[in-house]
């Protein structure tokens, strides 16, 4: 595809998202939501599994989650709660119909900001059931493929959160995702984990033609006699990347119909993460095919603003007002502090051991200290061990003492980091190392004039280079007194006590 016929084109996506709600109950009965690997069809009931006569019960907690993520993204709450069934067939749907929300969502009218500036409007979030699940199997011996279904999915508690067609980049559509990712799980709503099915992404993704269209009162409208093209639905999304990586493709594969004469048709494709390429899988339904009714089994419900009040006690700091507070209370970068509180366990860590550092030096060095530590040695002791930074074996108390010890100059930076590392693989005790340290330090105070001397005594090469203006050797003699004082002295003044002798 060639530049010029990218930039005929405007990108056009509007996204999808279900979080499974951490709730211990399903969303219409009092069964167990269940674990991932428990039994096939267990904590089932008549109401999961579509039984006649069965009678669902609203889950109060799921609705009180949905409405904080309502609040959590700007969202306007409405007053009474209307549930619809949503007609389809499929044998993961037992009673024939999803028991969700149509024209009267629970929240409506929000918005999310990403890192490009962009902001993301909110169309709705709504609450919902989730379906069973297909497994589609093989016979080993005969080949013959079957479909089996396991009901222990059935009627966890969804929330559906729709953005309109206001997204014009796949890198939008993926940071987009991934902050509601990190607000859900700021929010303890869900853990989030795509790869669990705890969150599935849906793009919806059309391409029109610069200037014939209209962004407008939340719908694309075209201009003129302009025909907009249909726009294409992808499922089986498994990660967030790959939300990226399908929009991508998907943009690409559109605009080449169209500039081979191709005429493109609403459709629902699925992503094949393997091939990294969205294929076909059914013409794209409309709401109209869905036959949408009111559920006559569950009366209208009442939210009161003592009800969106109790809610809101619930809420958090979120990343993005973490970030902000870091910046101006504390004057680390916004780097960092964006890296910092990327997940809700780093920033209590983070802000667990500035408050700790606080005792000792002011707010914003103990801030500065805590950012660098924790994104240059703990960051990087973790990957080293495929582990998050809070999974490490170290605690605050510890931490900050190796950090207040390294500051009034008992060790070496590289010291404490060898320290840090021994401690957290095997157990070196923090206290013990900071006490022999000092002492020694405290010993061999007088004796670097001497070492240093002795130093230079044993490497004439290195200060024969030294003096014939090879000044940067002066790193390896200063090497040489650190390890002779077992990393006590400070460096700097080794090197000015170097200088003077050599000179």
């Amino acid at each position: 595809m060639s530049k010029n016929t990218s930039e005929k084109y405007d990108i056009i996506v509007g996204l999808e998202i279900h979080v499974e709600t951490k709730t211990k109950s399903k969303m219409f009965c009092s069964c167990s939501r269940g674990q991932l690997h428990d039994e096939p069809n267990t904590h089932t009931c008549p109401v999961c599994l579509g039984l006649p006569g069965a009678l669902p019960v609203p889950n109060k907690y799921a609705i009180q989650l949905c409405i904080l993520m309502g609040l959590a993204t700007h969202c306007s709450i409405a007053r009474e709660i209307y549930f619809d069934r949503k007609h389809y067939y499929y044998p993961d749907l037992a009673k024939g119909y999803q028991i969700s929300q149509y024209k009267n969502p629970l929240c409506y009218d929000g918005y999310v900001d990403v890192p490009s500036g962009a902001r993301v409007e909110l169309e709705r979030i709504h609450q919902e059931e989730d379906v069973a699940k297909s497994l589609h199997l093989k016979d080993q011996m005969t080949g013959e493929e079957y479909t089996l279904v396991d009901y222990i999915r059935s009627g966890v508690p969804l929330i559906e959160i729709v953005t309109k067609p206001c997204i014009h980049s796949a890198t939008d559509a993926k940071d987009y995702a991934t902050k509601i990712r990190q607000i859900v799980r700021f929010l303890d709503i869900s853990d989030g984990d795509m790869e669990k099915g705890q969150m599935r992404c849906e793009p919806n993704i059309s391409i029109q033609e610069k200037g014939k269209w209209e962004y407008k009162d939340g719908a694309i409208l075209p201009i003129g006699d302009y025909k907009l093209n249909p726009k294409v639905e992808v499922k089986n999304i498994g990660s967030i990347t790959a939300v990226e990586k399908a929009i991508d493709y998907e943009v690409n594969r559109m605009i080449e119909a169209l500039e081979n004469g191709e005429t493109l048709r609403q459709e629902t494709r699925g992503w094949n993460a393997n091939k990294n390429v969205t294929e076909f899988q059914r013409a794209k339904e409309t709401a109209d095919d869905y036959r949408y009714m009111p559920e006559p089994d569950i009366p209208v419900i009442d939210v009161t603003e003592e009800d969106i009040e109790e809610v809101s006690t619930h809420m958090v700091e979120l990343a993005d007002d973490k970030v902000k507070r870091y910046v101006k209370d504390w004057g680390i970068t916004e780097y960092a502090a964006q890296v910092i509180s990327a997940t809700k366990e780093d920033a209590t860590y983070f802000e667990n051991l500035q408050k700790e550092l606080a005792k000792k030096l002011s707010p914003e060095d103990a801030a500065k200290e805590a950012s660098n530590w924790l994104m240059g040695s703990l960051y990087a002791l973790a990957n080293k061990l495929s582990k998050s930074p809070t999974e490490l074996d170290v605690s605050i108390e510890d931490f900050a003492k190796l950090i207040i010890a390294f500051k009034e100059g008992i060790f070496t930076k590289n010291r404490a980091e060898e320290i840090l590392t021994e401690h957290i693989e095997n157990g070196l005790d923090i206290d013990k190392e900071i006490e022999q340290s000092a002492k020694a330090k405290e010993e061999s105070g007088g004796q670097v004039d001497q070492i240093v001397k002795d130093v230079i005594a044993k490497n004439d090469k290195a200060v024969a280079d030294y003096k014939s203006g090879k000044v940067a050797v002066i790193g390896f003699l200063v090497g040489q007194v650190m390890q002779a004082t077992k990393g006590t002295a400070n460096p700097a003044d080794v090197k000015n006590i170097l200088e003077k002798e050599l000179q």
